[in-house]
């Protein structure tokens, strides 16, 4: 969790899907999660919308994926996915900067 003055925002790291995800939203807002979707060694799209829901993200910006053949991932299908479930899925390129 990172609090700032602009909002929270909730960083998973390299990790997979836990309902303990679901004490993020009891005690924050959050403006956005950073989720990692890539899922051979961590959670696929399909825990990240699990997860945004539980801790209470419409926002995700997407990590650890497309770096290499294993993490390689659908991006179109994936941001559908997310949409689908009312959730926005912001996945920028690799060195590249966006504006929450």
């Amino acid at each position: 969790m990172v609090e700032t003055s602009e909002g929270s925002f909730y960083y998973a790291g390299d990790t997979a899907l836990t309902l303990d995800m679901n004490l993020i939203a009891e005690e924050f807002a959050l403006r956005f999660a950073v989720l990692p979707i890539g899922d051979t060694f961590t959670m696929g799209t399909a825990d990240a919308i699990k997860a945004a829901k539980l801790c209470g993200a419409k926002k995700v910006v997407g990590v650890h994926y497309n770096t290499f053949p294993p993490i390689q991932i659908d991006t179109t299908a994936a941001q559908a996915a997310f949409a689908n479930d009312g959730l926005e899925l912001l996945l920028p390129a690799i060195g590249s900067t966006i504006e929450l």
